[in-house]
């Protein structure tokens, strides 16, 4: 995936793959959840990062990448380096420059915003009237601690929109597991 392959190179590489790296050539990189990979495959990614080159599983050629990569990880990477799970110089190499986002459940402010922004899709068509949120169904959610942070509310208002009638997501659109952690607090 990463580095990409030649016709042949293993069962089933019926064409050749050009991989992530040559495919962001010139361009940007983005690795979500970096802190999962194996240690093996952050070998591998290291000596890309450092060498500037990769060379695709089956061939015999390098062929040298210019790239800016971002790398993110709900993991905290330090921890993983001191437990021995991640590589301490690839995390150097990843981390020139740190932006640090919170969780959802720590920057609230940002919900309704996010929830305005979730609903400007329409369910069906653009002819459709835009959504709407009854203030009951939004007071729920600003009031979720939204343990899968912004994926998980995308997943929510996606949901609500499918079942809301009349254009108005309420919170018999929100899945129960919501309600009831709020109903408990």
């Amino acid at each position: 995936e990463f580095f990409g392959h030649t016709r042949g190179a293993f069962t089933g590489a019926d064409k050749a793959r050009r991989g992530l790296f040559l495919a962001a050539d010139k361009g940007t990189l983005f690795l979500d959840e970096v802190g999962e990979l194996p240690m093996p495959m952050q070998t591998k990614l290291l000596h890309a990062i450092e060498d500037k080159q990769v060379r695709a599983v089956g061939s015999e050629q390098a062929r040298q990448v210019d790239m800016r990569i971002i790398a993110a990880s709900n993991r905290d990477l330090p921890t993983l380096i001191a437990g021995g799970k991640f590589r301490e110089d690839l995390f150097f190499r990843l981390s020139m420059f740190q932006i640090s986002i919170p969780p959802l459940r720590e920057r609230r402010q940002d919900i309704r915003a996010l929830v305005q922004f979730l609903m400007r899709g329409s369910r069906s068509g653009s002819d459709s009237p835009p959504m709407e949120i009854d203030p009951e169904a939004e007071a729920y959610l600003l009031a979720y601690t939204w343990p899968g942070n912004v994926r998980e509310l995308d997943n929510v208002i996606s949901r609500a929109k499918i079942l809301a009638e009349n254009n108005c997501i309420t919170v018999a659109d929100l899945p129960a597991v919501l309600v009831s952690a709020i109903a408990k607090e």
